[in-house]
């Protein structure tokens, strides 16, 4: 090799290492920070807990358990948990379930047994969908796609991820807000309007993901860079929110530390005096609410820390791009 190759081997080396890695497409997302009603609808039917009747639990003693999910009910597709009840109801003589556990399918012949009322059941408790408030971390005006939460959308009382079928966003109303203290979060209070505002067609660890619809929600705000792992530091950076009024406000925090985890991957603090006296610091509701950071989209606020609710959570904007890229 040249003494003139070698240098210029020696000033890329220094500049690879010196440089903060960026997305070679120089990915750019319009942070929203708007709140958004979240329906989403289970692929089959999640088993959330048993009970018995006349002594028995007949789906206990077929192996079912709670998690798995009923995909089927005598080789038919099953999507609400009314039509479930109404078809054990309908066949006495027994049934087969198709179940779903940790992805493995297998086949269960239970018969039901009448409760007090007379109806058959089979003493087992389903959820086909659930529904919450949350935050809209970003739009890309590009692909026409959002983001929402940071983290995944789980069963309440499993909680699992759920298994996504379907899902939408809705416009809301907020009505109020219950301020976050310790021991206990608070909560924006939202009603869901009429409007659909985009389909859901992944939940995944790092946040929900969808197409999002031809309306006024996604329009203006700036375009920003997304910042790498590399780029997000500890010290200043500020939220987007829009609980109060509606009208969208910016807040400032403080990046505390960076970790390697998932939907934890920061952790933050609230300074910003006018959400702390109003909201008592982070409340639930918030999931997504867009961090930036020296003018990139560097993250999401996740979760709340419930015994100091000025401080909370948030997952990189990195891993959320990442996330929606391979659910696409």
């Amino acid at each position: 090799m040249t003494k003139k190759a070698s240098k210029i081997l020696l000033f890329f080396m220094i500049f690879s290492l010196c440089c903060p890695c960026v997305y070679a497409d120089e990915t750019r997302v319009v942070p929203m920070g708007k709140t958004a009603g979240i329906q989403i609808y289970t692929d089959g039917l999640l088993v959330i807990g048993m009970s018995e009747i006349d002594g028995r639990c007949a789906a206990k003693e077929a192996g079912i358990c709670v998690n798995d999910r009923v995909t089927k009910i005598n080789g038919s597709g099953v999507t609400t948990s009314e039509d479930f009840a109404k078809t054990v109801n309908e066949h006495p003589e027994g049934l087969s379930l198709e179940i779903e556990r940790d992805d493995r399918p297998f086949t269960v012949n239970v018969c039901p047994a009448p409760d007090n009322d007379g109806v058959y059941r089979l003493g087992l408790w389903v959820r086909d969908s659930c529904a919450g408030v949350g935050t809209v971390t970003y739009y890309d005006p590009q692909s026409k796609t959002f983001a929402a939460l940071g983290h995944s959308v789980n069963d309440v009382d499993t909680g699992d991820i759920l298994s996504l079928k379907s899902g939408i966003i809705l416009d809301c109303s907020i009505l109020s807000v219950t301020k976050s203290k310790r021991g206990y979060p608070g909560e924006i209070n939202a009603s869901f309007g009429d409007m659909v505002l985009g389909d859901v067609n992944a939940n995944t660890g790092e946040g929900i993901f969808g197409e999002a619809s031809e309306s006024g929600f996604f329009s203006g705000g700036e375009a920003l860079p997304v910042a790498a792992r590399s780029e997000v530091h500890t010290g200043d950076a500020y939220i987007m929110s829009d609980m109060f009024g509606g009208k969208l406000e910016k807040y400032s925090i403080q990046i505390k530390k960076i970790t390697d985890s998932a939907d934890k991957s920061l952790v933050v603090e609230v300074t910003d005096k006018r959400l702390i006296d109003s909201a008592g610091g982070i409340v639930q509701g918030m999931s997504g609410s867009p961090i930036i950071q020296d003018g990139k989209l560097v993250g999401a606020v996740t979760h709340v820390f419930i015994n100091s609710p000025t401080k909370g959570y948030g997952t990189l904007a990195e891993s959320m791009i990442d996330a929606q890229r391979s659910a696409a």
